[in-house]
């Protein structure tokens, strides 16, 4: 099952959403699987012209693979710029994971900090492909096409901080 499946059975039926075992990470579901789909559930109920501005995400507990989920979306407190959201993951009556999202309208603001650049990087097609390893890596990570760009992989010891 694609992401886009998943994504479309929360906005179907939020109630009950069965992550398939292709999406585990060891005993449990992908933990970014889980986020992203709460998200979805939360976003759903968020007006037009108010994006994401923060969001906190616990993992309370593994999100059994193969088994019924209940994506749920609350809305705790809604403006004229901002709404407070909360998400939450039930399974089998226990909470899973636990998601609180600010969604706002842009301010204007006088304070303009500007960010450091973003690393030059080459094209796609220049880039090594990491692949996916049945038995060695996790299992998401089949649905995943990755590829590194710049910098020493992690745990290298390579002394600078650009890599991806």
């Amino acid at each position: 099952m694609e992401l886009c499946e998943l994504l479309q059975a929360v906005r179907d039926n939020p109630g009950s959403v069965v992550v398939p075992a292709s999406w585990g990470q060891g005993r449990a579901g992908f933990g970014g699987l889980v986020a992203a789909l709460v998200f979805e559930s939360m976003r759903a109920k968020v007006p037009d012209g108010r994006p994401l501005r923060s969001l906190a995400i616990t993992f309370v507990g593994p999100l059994a693979l193969d088994t019924p989920a209940s994506f749920e979306a609350e809305v705790l407190r809604e403006g004229k710029a901002v709404s407070q959201m909360l998400g939450r993951v039930m399974q089998d009556g226990q909470v899973v994971t636990i998601v609180q999202g600010s969604f706002g309208a842009a301010r204007s603001s006088v304070v303009d900090v500007a960010a450091e650049p973003a690393p030059a990087m080459p094209p796609v097609e220049a880039c090594q492909e990491l692949p996916y390893v049945a038995g060695v890596t996790p299992e998401f990570t089949r649905y995943l096409a990755m590829r590194w760009g710049i910098g020493g992989l992690p745990f290298s010891g390579n002394a600078s901080r650009e890599m991806g």
